[in-house]
């Protein structure tokens, strides 16, 4: 009878081992799986943000070169339009100048007049003392 005790100890013992046994790999199992969920989490959470984070630089991309472009354009209507503001300038300045020089050539037409005018009086004075 001793003996079917003591196998029946050894029995449970080695029961126990294997059940301790088989719970470690089940554990170890668990885990791993558990790391493996986590990081395809993390690389589909990686490469969708990736993904958004281009996409979103590319957007703003193409919207700067539209904007550039506008700029530019505008820019080049500005340059047009400052052109021909210094052409009207120009134009102003010549005709100022001209006015200039125009009213030189008045005064001196009017000084001659002038001129005339007096020598019309003492003319006119000479003929009413004349008898």
């Amino acid at each position: 009878m001793e003996e079917i005790i003591y196998d029946e100890k050894e029995t449970k013992r080695n029961r126990r081992r294997k059940k301790k046994g088989s719970s470690i790999i089940l554990k170890i199992v668990i885990v791993l799986i558990s790391i493996a969920v986590w990081g395809g989490i993390v690389y589909h959470g990686y490469t969708t943000a990736k993904a958004y984070i281009d996409t979103s630089i590319q957007n703003v991309q193409q919207q700067n070169a539209l904007k550039l472009d506008e700029i530019n354009e505008e820019i080049l209507l500005l340059k047009n339009e400052i052109t021909v503001l210094q052409e009207i300038v120009a134009a102003t300045d010549s005709s100022l100048s001209d006015t200039g020089s125009l009213q030189r050539n008045i005064d001196i037409k009017l000084e001659a007049l002038d001129e005339r005018l007096k020598d019309l009086e003492r003319s006119l004075k000479i003929l009413k003392e004349a008898p």
